[in-house]
């Protein structure tokens, strides 16, 4: 088993960090849906980010795409899973 060295690590993340600089930057807006106001979390390849929720703010093109499958998957997973929660009268199994 190969492992992959600080250095390697610190190289991946400076490498993303100067191409995410590079890209064109779109303007996006995460709506805050619980009421929390908890910002978004994720990284690409060791660079990461924190994208704060209910404001205008501009992010590289593959940060946004990331954003969206994210939030598409989240509320995906949402709605299938919604006739499962408690009350809702459907059981797993009898």
């Amino acid at each position: 088993m190969k492992y992959i060295t600080d250095a390697e690590i610190d190289r991946i993340s400076g490498e993303t960090g100067k191409n995410l600089a590079k890209e064109e930057k779109v303007k996006i807006f995460i709506q805050d849906t619980d009421g929390n106001n908890i910002p978004w979390e994720g990284g690409i390849n060791g660079h990461f980010f924190r994208i704060p929720r209910g404001i205008d703010v501009f992010v590289p093109k593959s940060i946004a795409e990331l954003i969206a499958e994210n939030e598409m998957v989240t509320v995906l997973s949402e709605n299938r899973t919604k006739a499962y929660k408690k009350g809702s009268g459907k059981k797993l199994s009898d």
